[in-house]
């Protein structure tokens, strides 16, 4: 009997460990969420310039691209369905800030996607990158998914290695 209640104490604070992870609403469930992956550019798709135009340099990125990676709720990430679109971007030569709007879907490789709206800034002058994600809803797991994520990294000739952390709300 000694056994037995040690053993049911032992579950019973292993399974708190697991309740940590999730916080319940009236709404569903929030749970946090840690990414970590690369950026890569697609050059063949052209480039998105930045304003103002001349007679300022040019400033300009890859209009579109890939997200590959893992995160936690997803898993690994299929690169060749995530993908992002840049629509806009200005630089502010006095800052050094480059600030871009983003639209992407991100897709885990079980095929569950949720759709996101980024605003990226790029430091011009030390290439330090932050992204602010709003996730926006999406198809399997993610169907009505809503929730905020901040990446940092550094961007690099080859892609822009990133990571962070935020939050992710599944409806009930």
């Amino acid at each position: 009997m000694k056994t037995l209640k040690i053993l049911l104490v032992l579950v019973a604070v292993i399974l708190s460990g697991f309740a940590k992870d999730a916080q319940r609403t009236e709404k569903g469930v929030v749970v946090p969420m840690k990414f970590e992956g690369v950026i890569i550019t697609n050059p063949s798709a052209g480039e998105t310039v930045c304003s103002p135009g001349a007679p300022y340099p040019k400033i300009a990125h890859s209009r579109t691209g890939w997200l590959q990676g893992h995160q936690t709720h997803g898993g690994k990430l299929d690169a060749e369905l995530s993908t992002w679109e840049i629509f806009s971007c200005n630089t502010n030569f006095a800052t050094g800030l480059n600030t871009s709007q983003i639209k992407g879907v991100v897709t885990v490789a079980n095929g569950d996607s949720y759709n996101y709206d980024c605003i990226m800034t790029v430091n011009i002058f030390t290439n330090e990158v932050i992204l602010n994600m709003t996730a926006t809803g999406g198809v399997g797991r993610f169907d009505g998914v809503t929730g905020q994520m901040t990446l940092t990294g550094i961007h690099t000739e080859s892609g822009i290695p990133i990571n962070g952390e935020g939050f992710m709300s599944f409806p009930k």
